[in-house]
């Protein structure tokens, strides 16, 4: 009883201290939390919507109707079904509708609010749609001088991203989708915009989805059909977007919050030490009393898992009602069915346990070495005591001033609150690094990537190969051919192989450091060419993802990109190895507005006005905020833990350079500065730390989105993360620093009579 008594007594007289412990542990767990909540309730959403509705896994059209779609899915194994779509004009003349057929088998909507189709006329719309543009459930929408009356809301499983077309970047403003039955469809024949016919396709067998969509592909083509359009499910951003997003969530939330407890598993195992060093007296006492070591270490330990405990209930609970946020603001551009958020009981036991498990023992291996020692030899007080170790005696102090052994000799004495320091300012300087990192990195993508790279601003894509005979290019435009290919043994680095004009302008292509590169030879782009290990003068082995059929190519050149994982060659040579006619294209780039036929377009880029593409920079600036918070309070935290331990560890002689004349701002410099070079140190092994961690994470995000970001590290970044770490210290060292005012000269002598 009377040791329970005192667990809160030594709580309460370091309330600053443990404190700043459980903001440590509740961040970590608060984290954890948030994450996996976010990503198991995206994921269950997005899984459960796929199989439950039927989710296609690819989409394709063909220039005419398939006659046996009964046997075709036989022969292929699998499910197949045709549905109409149109894009109307609402009569404002700017924002446009795509009218869909339902479906039965594959892509089956899902009724959001309201009800369903049940007579002519009724038509449901999507939820954005609806809300953008002031529509109601029960009211009214004219569409080619037909009015419609809104039945409800509803959710397609081919369009969780709502984009226009199936090479869109971003969604077109104004534009939205409509379900509508087969009857009102008809009524659309004859307009100047047609109907059209699109498949969908879903395997019945869910492993090697790659190799059946190739076999399907070569079944269409062997019975005559001209293909377009076609695309599968990983690449089709109306379906992969929130994939993504998961699988980066999943990946990284046990790492991020494993760091973050194994660093207040250091805390708190520095500090227990210290304590039980301390107290060296008082346990020798006890032991003496007739306490055995098991209750002894059960007292200790009750400190730690107290914290933890706490830190990690108060991190649970305060990411309990933020998932809700993030996973609102993660979908406002998805539209999804029965949004809610799951939680994994056994996620949330981790967060419980993890910090308590990793604490508690640190804990307990901090305090054996000290409780296994006899009371005699605890009640000498030796423990408390300062040792001179070997690292001292080889410095030869004897050299320095009087100010500068002092200050040498406060870090060297104490080498666990030393590491302590080093390492927790490292993390809080990795943390902060990674955020500017990263924003850094998505300017230099965005800012000297692939919209940059464009001369000839607007970008047209065909559903069907075009020939320059039949549909000539006209001035201030260039035609290209292009594939999705993969390296030979290695799908998932997936990339485009693009013929281009020797006289081509419309890319922008220079070699590495700015040298000229001829267009009319093999050249890579240095992303790609990283990933895969190549150079000038190797072959490479590549697979053409639509037909299954390998190429080789040497390499001649060596693009400089940010990013962009392409491969170019002569655009006459292209159509020659790939079998397609002389003058065959699949993408015209122009400098100027063309007028194509829309329904020959699977997608327009215009990369003329660059804000278009501003609201990709929302992810970055939200990362780069929610990183230099969190890195600003490691760093006050462990500063202020740090600080009141070197202000509590010298009572003593605080007290007695006060009795010896020195004014509290000397006793400051003396006591508190001598941190500063470990600060300092932390901080550039923070850069390095951040530079392996950055190496990691990017070629994850590599392998996860089929994208290499280059890793920029902005000197002006690091001067600013630099500044803001000092800054942090001085202002919670000079907070910290008030504690010196309230030790008194007494002190010193009472410890004496002691």
């Amino acid at each position: 009883m009377a040791l329970r008594k005192r667990v809160w007594r030594i709580l309460m007289e370091n309330k600053g201290r443990f404190i700043g412990i459980i903001v440590l542990i509740l961040i970590g767990s608060f984290y954890f939390t948030t994450v996996t909540g976010v990503a198991g309730s995206l994921e269950g959403l997005v899984v459960n919507y796929a199989n439950t509705n039927m989710q296609e896994d690819l989409t394709f059209s063909t220039d005419r109707a398939i006659k046996d779609i009964p046997t075709l899915e036989k022969e292929s194994n699998a499910l197949i079904e045709a549905y109409q779509q149109q894009d109307v004009k609402l009569s404002d003349g700017q924002s446009e509708l795509r009218l869909l057929t339902p479906t039965s088998k594959i892509n089956i909507p899902a009724v959001m609010s309201g009800k369903g189709l049940e007579n002519p006329g009724d038509i449901l719309l999507d939820p954005s749609f609806l809300q953008k543009h002031g529509l109601a459930v029960g009211g009214q929408i004219e569409l080619n001088g037909k009015t419609f009356h809104i039945t409800g809301t509803m959710a397609l499983p081919n369009y969780i991203y709502i984009i226009k077309n199936l090479y869109d970047v971003l969604p077109t403003t104004g534009f939205g989708i409509g379900l509508v039955s087969n009857a009102d469809m008809k009524m659309f024949s004859g307009t100047a915009n047609e109907a059209v016919t699109v498949y969908g396709a879903r395997f019945t067998n869910r492993e090697d989805i790659d190799i059946q969509n190739t076999k399907l592909h070569s079944l269409l083509t062997e019975k005559g059909y001209s293909l377009s359009e076609w695309l599968d499910a990983k690449n089709n951003k109306r379906i992969s977007m929130p994939r993504a997003n998961i699988d980066s969530m999943q990946t990284m939330s046990l790492p991020v919050s494993i760091a973050f407890f194994l660093l207040s598993c250091l805390i708190v195992g520095v500090m227990i030490l210290r304590m039980v060093k301390s107290d060296s007296v008082v346990i020798g006492t006890l032991y003496a009393q007739g306490y055995r070591r098991r209750e002894l270490t059960q007292h200790y330990i009750a400190i730690p898992v107290l914290l933890s405990i706490a830190g990690s209930l108060l991190g649970i609970l305060l990411a309990l009602p933020c998932v809700k946020l993030v996973l609102d603001s993660m979908i406002a551009s998805y539209i999804l069915p029965n949004v809610s958020v799951a939680f994994s009981p056994l996620n949330l036991a981790l967060a419980l346990l993890l910090p308590l498990a990793f604490i508690s023992v640190a804990s307990f291996f901090s305090i054996r070495n000290v409780l296994k020692k006899s009371a005699v030899e605890l009640m000498k007080g030796d423990e408390q005591k300062a040792k001179v170790n070997i690292i001292e005696r080889s410095l030869r102090l004897d050299r320095y001033s009087f100010n500068t052994k002092f200050q040498i000799r406060e870090q060297v004495r104490s080498i666990p609150r030393l590491l302590f320091l080093m390492l927790g300012v490292s993390a809080a300087s990795m943390v902060l690094l990674y955020g500017f990192t990263f924003n850094s990195s998505m300017e230099l993508a965005m800012n000297q990537g692939a919209v940059a790279r464009y001369n000839y601003a607007i970008e047209y894509n065909f559903k069907e190969v075009q020939n320059l005979q039949k549909l000539p290019v006209p001035a201030g435009a260039e035609p290209y051919n292009s594939f999705r290919a993969y390296p030979k043994g290695r799908e998932a680095i997936q990339f485009y192989l693009i013929g281009m004009k020797p006289d081509s302008v419309g890319f922008k292509i220079k070699g590495l450091g700015g040298a000229k590169l001829s267009r009319n030879q093999v050249n890579i782009t240095s992303p790609l060419a990283q990933r895969l290990g190549i150079t000038v003068g190797d072959t490479l082995t590549f697979v053409n993802k639509l037909d299954g059929k390998s190429y080789s190519l040497k390499i001649d050149g060596i693009v400089e990109a940010y990013g962009e994982q392409e491969m170019y060659m002569p655009f006459d040579a292209f159509n020659r190895m790939t079998g397609q006619a002389p003058g065959s294209y699949r993408t015209v780039l122009s400098n100027h507005v063309l007028h194509y036929d829309e329904r020959l377009l699977a997608g327009i880029m215009d990369a003329r006005n660059p804000k278009a593409f501003e609201d990709m920079n929302t992810t970055t600036t939200l990362i780069m905020a929610a990183t230099t918070i969190v890195a600003a309070l490691m760093a006050v935290v462990i500063i202020f833990i740090v600080t009141s331990l070197i202000i509590d560890e010298n009572r003593n002689t605080i007290s007695l350079l006060k009795i010896f004349g020195y004014h509290r701002r000397e006793v400051a410099k003396l006591i508190l500065n001598s941190s500063t070079p470990i600060v300092f140190i932390g901080f550039w092994l923070g850069l390095l730390l951040m530079l392996v961690f950055g190496n990691y994470l990017f070629g994850y995000i590599a392998d996860s989105i089929n994208m290499l970001i280059p890793m920029s590290l902005n000197p002006l970044y690091i001067l600013i993360s630099l500044l803001s770490i000092f800054v942090v210290y001085e202002i919670t060292k000079w907070f910290c620093g008030q504690k010196l005012t309230n030790i008194s000269m007494s002190e010193a002598l009472k410890s004496g009579s002691e």
